[in-house]
């Protein structure tokens, strides 16, 4: 029988808009309010399925301590839960498996590489122009669909292969950018984004040990990368989350008459 760890990556919009740093933003969503509570309720429910031994977390991994510390003060009841999917997943999920802690793995530092949007805003091109138009596209319909469905649908849309597929093409239309002599978007997705994912399946990988099951939740744009990692690095039994998600029911509107 195989000791071999298994992995399952949900990925996630970012709940809470004002903690984000990506260049662009889908509308936040009221994520506080009973209908949606709800949903996230039957969510948790649909994932833990899966039995977690581990939640893996888009936390700095520097701030293990603090993130260790935020789960305590809520499993004490000294902290209540923000809009974060952090939280409003990761959190209460650990609580309801019963997990002492929670883990950070994120490394988002760009110190000394190009600033590739400031760039392709400054130097105009086709190929900018087009990525701009490929990333206004692509928040527009998250836009519509997080509007119109519930936050699983909602998830189900964001991990559905294609759109994942199409989330990691922004960043190989990114590296064309720049000229012969400074290949800035190719400096910026190797130098960057190619390493920090590396550096976030290398947090996950030291995390895993013998029939662990992590389930990872991290923002969608990182999945088509952490999901190649971990079938190039053949450490992991990888899961498919849509196999999870399936179980998600949304609630059945009652016509009236």
């Amino acid at each position: 029988m195989s000791n071999t760890p298994s992995i399952l990556i949900l990925g996630t919009d970012h709940f809470e808009k004002s903690a984000v740093q990506d260049y662009a933003k889908t509308t936040e969503l009221d994520i506080l309010n009973e209908q949606k509570q709800e949903e996230i309720r039957k969510i948790v429910a649909c994932l833990k399925k899966f039995s977690p031994t581990k939640i893996v977390l888009e936390y700095p991994y520097k701030n293990q301590p603090k993130l260790t510390s935020e789960y305590q003060e809520y499993l004490s009841g000294e902290r209540e839960l923000s809009v974060n999917e952090r939280h409003q997943i990761g959190f209460r999920l650990a609580k309801e498996m019963g997990h002492s802690n929670i883990f950070a793995v994120d490394w988002n530092e760009e110190e000394g590489v190009p600033g590739i949007f400031e760039y392709m805003e400054r130097n105009e091109t086709k190929g900018s122009r087009q990525v701009f138009r490929n990333l206004e596209k692509i928040v527009t319909e998250a836009n519509e669909k997080s509007k119109s469905s519930t936050v699983g649908e909602y998830l189900k849309f964001l991990n559905d292969i294609q759109q994942i597929r199409r989330s990691h093409q922004l960043y190989m239309d990114i590296a064309l950018i720049g000229e012969d002599d400074d290949p800035i978007g190719a400096k910026w997705v190797a130098n960057y984004w190619y390493y920090r994912n590396l550096l976030i399946y290398k947090n996950i990988k030291n995390l895993a040990s013998e029939n662990d099951r992590l389930l990872v939740i991290y923002g969608v744009g990182h999945v088509h990368l952490i999901n190649q990692f971990v079938q190039e690095g053949d450490h992991f039994s990888n899961e498919n989350v849509g196999e999870y998600l399936k179980f998600y029911v949304p609630k059945i509107k009652t016509l009236k008459f």
